[in-house]
């Protein structure tokens, strides 16, 4: 009994915590970055973020992976099991729709979850990011695991592009 007890407050305590997780976009003008992220609000509880430079055309994906990279510290500085420092190369697909792009990316320690947070770059004129323009839709894969997010509304798609070109 008191294990289905338990059981079910985890399960309750997930999906509460699932249900609180939405769009937010950060665009205060006065800040250098526009940023749009997928999670609790005010929290560590991130499930991607997507930013930029204001003005550049750049858009750095972002989203943690249960995989774990990094090995061990050497001088303050995560290794893989062979040694070598973080940032890991590694590809990373960004998809909306029937649009995709595989983008050379990076996996670095996350040190929050204790797996890896992956990076890419897309420029705002790929063909994925239209179809995400007119959709709201967005699909990030890497090292194995896909984050599938609801769509963003597109109150926030678009203001958050404008401010990326």
């Amino acid at each position: 009994m008191k294990l289905a007890l338990a059981l079910f407050l985890l399960t309750a305590t997930a999906a509460q915590a699932q249900e609180a997780r939405l769009w937010t976009l950060s665009n205060d003008k006065t800040l250098p970055e526009v940023v749009l992220v997928y999670g609790v609000p005010n929290s560590d509880d991130v499930v991607a973020a997507l930013r930029c430079p204001r003005g550049t055309g750049q858009i750095t994906a972002a989203f943690p992976v249960a995989a774990r990279l990094a090995d061990r510290r050497e001088n303050d500085i995560w290794v893989d099991k062979i040694g070598r420092r973080a940032p890991w190369p590694t590809s990373v697909n960004v998809a909306s729709g029937l649009a995709s792009a595989t983008l050379r990316g990076h996996a670095s320690a996350d040190d929050l979850d204790g797996g890896s947070l992956l990076t890419a770059e897309v420029a705002t004129r790929a063909p994925v990011i239209a179809a995400f323009r007119k959709t709201g839709v967005i699909t990030l894969s890497g090292l194995g695991e896909t984050k599938s997010t609801p769509p963003v509304p597109l109150k926030q798609v678009r203001p958050f592009l404008s401010a990326c070109r």
